[in-house]
């Protein structure tokens, strides 16, 4: 349920226009709380524009966040600029109307700003990033900024110098020149670097970064296939790099591949290491033996060479230290590499098993079963069939601090299972039921215990009603994600309910070309049911002759 704090707020902001001297009575944390929500829930109206701007726009703010509204243009922009506020954190994340001459608005506003989060502005140019000036900025996010190219870059880390974190998340014109640029403008200030999807840079970038980043902690390399290990080598021996992600990087060689590890093992500094859909062969046992004993958190998905001997001696090995480990999609896996990790080890808190055809996972029981059962927050297991429902009952029952799970395609998933997650798991945040046999008495069950739940995955349960929709809309406000495609018996106007309920932006998913045309869902005050009424045959009432 909504707390009286959060009802409150949502009430002001719906009636932003209507509330004389409105800001007189709200503290600067209120009114950026407020305009979070105005931004979420598409309030940033013509007519509420002017109550805004006089009322929240105010110098005291310190924390300016408006994401997700295609209400919020460089119109908006201006009038908070207007306030001469000096936020030390500002985003504006996924507003389209945004563009360069936005930005110059922003620009004024940097004094004193550390946090600077554009993100998805597909109008946003380098012409506006050549506007941003401040010393005092030290994290920067322009993930999927798509226009954006190498001189914007350029430009921003010469008048940025102190740019510690920097993400350039999907920014595909990026080329080596621009990264080479970035490695020798922040030199030792750069400690983290998501460079995700720039599929034009080489080791030549890596090499750069080798160079003039000593303090480098965190790399983000997925999916830069023109990456081939060489430039890695130097990076790791070099920074001191705890966090390496490498995933989708098909050029690395094994050779190469095996002295990374190597370096990583000698260095002793490297937690995190993920490898999705690494294609490296032949990827043997002796090269997985140079994996590095400090790891804690690894990911193998969707290496396709992984056998159960691999990941027997990767648990000998690792087993006391793992928090997390994700063998997801790795086909050739089979149950002996379940008893492995029961054995080994000790204080996981993730597994990722999704989409393992050929394991049943009984072998997990013990696992799931023991004291260490109460370590576990996260567990995938959507898409392997097979699953045994004994291990998914030991998992619902006994994982009680359990914070994401997915079931997503498993047989025998029914509302005892729903039932058991509702009353075992009250620290749900995600979970997952898609193509299940879960019905609304199911669904209802889980929300009304896990009200912390913020994503939730239903699609192509074909029996779910608006039923469930209104128990999520009344009973988890902070829903952010819902996925209900292909659940036809849900209408549009539950949906629209849900959304005017929860305290926060949710996304919907709800493509149902299954539909029946002219469907209308009618609750039963009878029985609480909802239930089809478009196609009742329902007789007029008989006329009484009036005396």
């Amino acid at each position: 349920m909504k707390t009286l704090h959060d009802m409150c707020l949502s009430c002001i902001a719906r009636n932003v226009s209507k509330i004389n001297r409105l800001g007189t009575f709200l503290s600067s944390k209120h009114k950026e709380i407020l305009l979070e929500r105005l931004c979420w829930h598409q309030l940033f109206t013509d007519e509420n524009a002017p109550s805004i701007s006089y009322h929240l726009f105010s110098p005291a703010l310190q924390r300016v966040n408006l994401s997700y509204c295609s209400q919020v243009d460089d119109k908006i922009l201006y009038l908070l600029s207007q306030s001469r506020c000096t936020p030390r954190s500002i985003s504006i994340d996924n507003c389209p109307q945004v563009t360069d001459k936005g930005l110059k608005c922003l620009s004024q506003m940097l004094g004193y700003a550390e946090q600077l989060t554009l993100k998805k502005l597909k109008h946003l140019t380098s012409e506006g990033l050549k506007l941003v000036r401040s010393e005092a900025i030290t994290s920067v996010d322009l993930s999927e900024c798509s226009s954006i190219t190498g001189p914007g870059i350029a430009s921003l880390v010469s008048e940025c110098p102190n740019i510690s974190t920097l993400n350039v998340d999907g920014l595909h014109k990026v080329a080596d020149e621009t990264l080479v640029y970035v490695a020798q403008c922040l030199g030792e200030k750069l400690e983290d670097l998501d460079a995700t999807d720039l599929n034009l840079i080489t080791c030549v970038s890596t090499r750069a970064l080798a160079e003039h980043c000593p303090n480098l902690t965190r790399a983000v390399f997925d999916g830069c296939v023109r990456i081939d290990g060489s430039g890695l080598i130097d990076m790791v021996e070099m920074c001191n790099i705890t966090s390496l992600s490498i995933s989708f990087c098909y050029k690395v060689c094994v050779q190469k591949l095996e002295v990374v590890f190597s370096t990583l093992r000698a260095k002793g500094s490297i937690h995190c290491l993920e490898m999705l859909g690494i294609t490296v062969s032949p990827l043997t046992v002796e090269v997985l033996s140079f994996f590095p004993p400090s790891l804690t958190h690894l990911s193998l998905c969707g290496v396709q060479t992984l056998t159960d001997s691999m990941v027997d001696m990767i648990t000998k090995k690792l087993g006391q230290s793992l928090l997390k480990i994700d063998l997801s999609n790795c086909l050739h896996l089979t149950d002996s590499f379940c008893r492995s990790l029961a054995l080994q080890c000790t204080f996981l808190e993730e597994l990722g098993m999704r989409n393992l055809q050929a394991v049943n996972g009984t072998d997990l029981l013990k696992l799931f079963t023991d004291k260490r059962a109460k370590n576990f927050k996260v567990v995938t297991l959507s898409g392997s069939k097979n699953m045994s429902v004994k291990v998914v009952y030991a998992i619902t029952s006994n994982c009680t601090n359990l914070e994401i799970l997915t079931l997503a395609g498993l047989r025998n998933v029914t509302d005892e299972v729903a039932s058991a997650i509702a009353h075992s798991c009250p620290n749900l945040q995600q979970v997952s039921f898609r193509n299940t046999d879960l019905t609304d008495t199911g669904v209802c069950d889980v929300a009304v215990h896990c009200s912390k739940l913020t994503m939730v995955a239903l699609a192509g349960i074909h029996s779910l009603t608006d039923k469930s929709v209104i128990a999520l809309a009344e009973n988890v406000p902070y829903l952010e994600e819902l996925y209900i495609s292909g659940c036809a018996r849900i209408t549009k106007q539950a949906v629209a309910y849900l959304k005017d309920c929860v305290v926060r932006r949710v996304f919907v998913n709800h493509s149902t070309p299954n539909a029946p045309v002219g469907l209308l869902m009618a609750k039963d005050l009878d029985t609480g049911c909802y239930t089809r009424v478009d196609d009742m045959s329902i007789s007029p009432l008989p006329l009484k002759r009036l005396h």
